[in-house]
């Protein structure tokens, strides 16, 4: 406190007042001989009020000097670190015009990593103004440094850039507002979001497939089932199961199952559009969305289907033929349902179907019922007759004048031989 008492006016006022003083007494321009007498003691007073604040200025002179080497000490730590730094840093004064109205902010430091940000050397980017000389993105960047210096907000985001103008696709951009102008800050953080958007997209895509899994699906038909609604088109979503799944792993085994649920989502995928969303929904079930398709677009789709699985079982690329069931439902732009209860629907046709190919195959594969084996009737015994001699000699008389050919007359000759066998009796 004391030092920096020096510095004040008053105190060297004072001074100057005192050795004024000694000195008209000195010089006798007072006659007043007691005044005279008190010129030695003002004069040590002004000597030791000169001493005393010759040497407060000199304490508060070397504190200054230190604190002035510690700034410096301080600024060449700060522009080491800046220089070395791996995220791009830059300063920015304001430029302001005769009113004080910002209409500028300029380039004063960028360390190499910022430079190289921008395919340009450190030196090169000194005095680059943001409206004037970067155009586009100058301008832009200036409205958002303006908002962040008026209302002392600082600015964070994440901004996808473009390779033309920026090294790096995704940077995290910070801009924070000092004394008289802004730092600014970009980080890359390409490797991190191509990163995220590996992780999202493993969270959506079923991983043995490649398609969409059931949250993909959702997510994404959801979306597109909105669009076709706003623009007034209908769609269909269908349920497709492949039949027998389960009899397949346990006789080929679970690398066997699991080509085959390749070659089917190959096989939807080779079949529909590629604006139509594929979806594996898990196990052996797949679902597909496609849009701007009525009931005439489903059949088409499900004859496409059942051609390439024909020819998948054809080349014999499995080990075994399989067979897939479809099922699927109408979505018209009036239609509210989510697609939730729309998968509902085609699941509960697709067994319906399920079952009806049950049937029939059913009805074709059982064997016939045969009737019981029944005992054949026993015919009532006949009692043996004799047969009188002269019986037996008339009908052995007959017999003989019968005529050969009996083909010609089969029953002319038989009736009288009957109707006398009768009579004889």
């Amino acid at each position: 406190m004391f030092d920096r008492l020096a510095l004040h006016t008053t105190f060297w006022a004072t001074l100057v007042t005192l050795s004024a003083l000694t000195i008209a007494m000195s010089i006798g321009t007072m006659t007043m001989p007691s005044v005279v007498v008190a010129a030695p003691v003002l004069s040590a007073i002004s000597l030791l009020v000169a001493v005393t604040g010759w040497r407060l200025l000199h304490r508060e002179l070397l504190r200054r000097l230190q604190q002035d080497a510690g700034l410096h000490d301080r600024v060449r730590r700060l522009t080491d670190a800046m220089q070395s730094s791996m995220d791009g840093m830059f300063l920015l004064r304001s430029v302001r015009d005769g009113d004080g109205e910002i209409t500028d902010f300029e380039v004063t430091e960028a360390n190499p990593r910022g430079a190289a940000l921008l395919y340009k050397h450190p030196e090169q980017l000194l005095g680059v103004r943001l409206k004037r000389d970067l155009s586009l993105m100058g301008q832009q960047l200036f409205d958002r440094y303006l908002d962040a210096v008026t209302f002392m907000a600082p600015v964070r985001e994440e901004r996808h850039t473009h390779r033309r103008t920026l090294n790096a696709s995704w940077v995290l951009h910070q801009a924070t507002p000092t004394a008289d102008g802004i730092a600014v800050t970009l980080h890359d953080i390409s490797e991190a979001k191509r990163e995220e958007l590996r992780l999202r997209k493993a969270s959506l895509t079923d991983e043995l497939t490649h398609l969409h899994n059931r949250r993909g699906f959702m997510a994404l038909a959801e979306q597109q089932l909105c669009l076709a609604r706003r623009q007034g088109k209908d769609a269909v979503v269908m349920y497709v199961d492949m039949n027998g799944f389960k009899d397949l792993n346990d006789t080929f085994g679970h690398a066997v199952g699991d080509k085959a649920l390749v070659e089917v989502a190959r096989l939807l995928r080779r079949t529909v559009r590629d604006c139509d969303v594929v979806a594996r929904l898990g196990g052996d079930e797949f679902t597909v969305l496609a849009l701007d398709a009525d009931g005439c677009g489903a059949r088409v789709i499900q004859r496409r289907i059942e051609e390439h699985l024909s020819l998948l079982n054809a080349s014999q690329v499995l080990p075994t033929k399989i067979a897939l069931t479809v099922g699927h439902t109408r979505v018209r732009p009036s239609d509210p349902a989510g697609i939730a209860e729309l998968l509902s629907r085609a699941d509960q046709l697709l067994y319906a179907r399920k079952r009806r190919h049950a049937h029939l195959l059913h009805g074709r594969t059982a064997m016939p019922v045969r009737a019981p084996r029944r005992t054949p009737r026993s015919l009532p015994s006949v009692p043996t007759m004799v047969i009188p001699p002269n019986v037996a000699a008339v009908a052995m008389a007959a017999a003989r004048v019968l005529p050969t050919p009996l083909a010609t007359t089969p029953m002319g000759p038989a009736l009288p031989m009957e109707r006398g066998a009768t009579s004889l009796a």
